[in-house]
């Protein structure tokens, strides 16, 4: 043990830190916390360990350790586009929108031709419901966003729902399909076809396009919401053997959850 120990103390905090991303990328979680823990030891005010930890924790669920990092970071460097970034989508995913919008436009303004701080602007503002800001930083977001990369195709799903909220079913649609282009392996996007077929009473292609996403990977899309939508989209196509079948499904994910 005593080996190991000096092993471990001969190692620099940038070994720990790389170590702790490679762990990261390959999803050896308790590996990465490891890692990054000893990077801390060492040097506390590394920035990018720092929010590297706070992304540990939110895999964790641990939100104040998370906060806590990201706090620290821009404490330590407020010039860190990545700290001010994570900040940002950190307020968002909880919620607090108002919040998360200063620290994505120091992210956007530390590094103004990253699309990513500019589409979760463009997420706070709609869900701040200032739909003309939000429509502004959609497109821009799409603008700087690479040709045919996950990033485009994530923004352009995002963009191409909130023109279906907005009442805009032909733009909303094209973009929607544009993702799916880039993208064909995308729950989310096939089943946001399959609504708005729904919508437009295209019954047929709704069905088509629900079965296609319950196939793909479950990524923000439960099997529970497309086996409810299929159940009504089949009761309107007056097939209620399967409208039965995909409802007692649902009614079946919704105890496992509730389990």
């Amino acid at each position: 043990m005593i080996w190991l120990l000096a092993l471990q103390l001969a190692v620099s905090p940038a070994q720990h830190y790389e170590n702790a991303k490679q762990d990261f990328a390959q999803r050896k979680f308790s590996e990465a916390v490891n890692e990054v823990n000893m990077t801390l030891h060492e040097s506390p005010y590394m920035v990018p360990a720092l929010v590297l930890k706070a992304r540990l924790a939110i895999f964790a669920h641990h939100a104040d350790v998370a906060k806590s990092c990201l706090i620290t970071a821009i404490t330590a460097d407020p010039t860190s586009e990545e700290a001010q970034f994570f900040l940002g989508v950190f307020y968002y995913n909880q919620n607090d929108f108002s919040l998360a919008i200063s620290p994505l436009e120091k992210a956007r303004a530390l590094s103004p031709d990253n699309p990513m701080p500019v589409f979760y602007l463009a997420m706070a503002h709609e869900s701040v419901r200032d739909v003309p800001q939000a429509l502004d930083l959609y497109q821009q977001a799409e603008n700087l966003s690479p040709e045919k990369s996950p990033q485009r195709a994530l923004i352009l799903l995002a963009y191409g729902r909130f023109l279906l909220m907005l009442g805009r079913p032909g733009d909303g649609i094209e973009k929607v399909r544009q993702s799916i282009q880039i993208d064909p392996q995308s729950r989310q996007a096939h089943f946001a076809m399959a609504i708005e077929f729904e919508q437009e009473e295209d019954f047929k292609n709704a069905a088509r396009e629900a079965e296609l996403a319950l196939t793909l990977p479950d990524l923000g899309t439960t099997d529970a919401q497309i086996h409810f939508l299929l159940s009504r989209i089949y009761t309107k196509l007056k097939q209620p053997d399967l409208a039965k079948a995909y409802l007692e499904k649902y009614k079946a994910d919704t105890e496992t959850t509730l389990k």
